[in-house]
């Protein structure tokens, strides 16, 4: 597929939390993406003090070949128990192994030249929230929204609308750490980070939202969507937050719009309404709910109504109380 560029080669390790990327490359441009996900890793002092097991990316720019696809409805995933892979037709080709835990990708000069940001997403992003969910991390499925007191976990079942409302939290001037899946950390299951810091819409959403123009083409899941522009504001401190609490969306057209506050036991029954198979490949979502619903939850019914939504977010996240200090 490729013609590899004999070349020197750039390493650099990252340090997502409790862990260590370390990238080689021949192309420093996706150093430099990589620097807008994580903080750099002060270098060993010593080969003794290098970290053991940390993921290991190997990444090559090569040269295009004629036919130049890269368009997104190209990608073509596989799924395996031990390894993932992916291939855009002529310009990029991905594998992600899990024993031990790596990364190797080609990319063609073409598509990182025009398409960064998607480069960002399908080799640095994917496969270090694949890699990450199996060591300190687990992923669970929703997405996640941050104000000045942290962040709250939107959770419901495919189709709940929960993509819906974290746009409308993005253009309402909430932080969005994804709209889809999140990281949590073992240790610790009120620091969560991006996996993939994505937002897609369906293009009626994206209409009335007002934000078609700002988005771009997006082939997820079968459907036709847009994509928001998250990358080009990204930066490390932007891909992680502390939980304040999580959201369970209920009924969605529901007359009125209104948060039902959740008893542990109570949380710990609805949790799984919006519960994923990826969600079990290296995590327990059970032992995640019975966490996270020591302190309770709510149930957000009616979120038919963004601006309802809104407001009752901005109370749990802290939002409008900073935007009055701030005028």
């Amino acid at each position: 597929m490729f013609v590899v560029r004999d070349t020197a080669l750039y390493c650099q390790t990252y340090a997502p939390r409790n862990d260590r990327i370390r990238i080689r490359t021949n192309e420093p441009r996706l150093l430099a993406l990589a620097d807008r996900l994580w903080v750099r890793a002060a270098p060993a002092s010593s080969a003794d003090d290098a970290p053991r097991g940390q993921l290991e990316f190997a990444l090559s720019v090569v040269p295009d070949r004629e036919e130049r696809a890269g368009v997104e409805d190209c990608e073509r995933w596989t799924i395996e128990q031990e390894r993932i892979s992916l291939e855009v037709v002529g310009s990029l080709r991905l594998l992600i192994e899990f024993h031990p835990p790596r990364a190797t990708a080609h990319v063609s000069e073409f598509l990182l030249a025009r398409r960064p940001a998607l480069v960002a997403r399908l080799v640095l992003e994917a496969p270090s929230a694949e890699l990450l969910a199996r060591r300190g991390y687990m992923v669970t499925h929703a997405g996640a929204i941050v104000g000045p007191a942290g962040a709250v976990v939107i959770r419901g079942p495919s189709g709940a609308g929960k993509s819906t409302l974290v746009a409308a939290a993005y253009c309402a001037g909430f932080g969005v750490l994804g709209d889809e899946s999140i990281l949590v950390a073992r240790d610790d299951p009120d620091e969560i980070a991006a996996a993939v810091r994505d937002l897609t819409v369906l293009p009626d959403v994206a209409r009335l939202l007002g934000i078609e123009a700002v988005t771009e083409p997006a082939a997820v899941g079968g459907r036709e969507k847009r994509r928001v522009d998250l990358f080009s504001t990204s930066t490390p401190a932007v891909r992680g937050a502390r939980r304040v609490t999580t959201v369970l969306l209920g009924h969605r057209n529901r007359p009125s719009v209104h948060l039902v506050r959740l008893s542990a036991s109570q949380f710990v029954e609805a949790f799984p309404i919006g519960e994923i198979a990826h969600e079990r490949w290296a995590g327990d979502p059970d032992v995640l709910a019975r966490r996270w619903g020591e302190q309770g939850g709510y149930r957000l019914d009616g979120a038919a109504d963004l601006s309802g939504a809104l407001r009752l977010l901005q109370q749990l996240t802290g939002l409008s109380r900073e935007a009055q200090r701030a005028s």
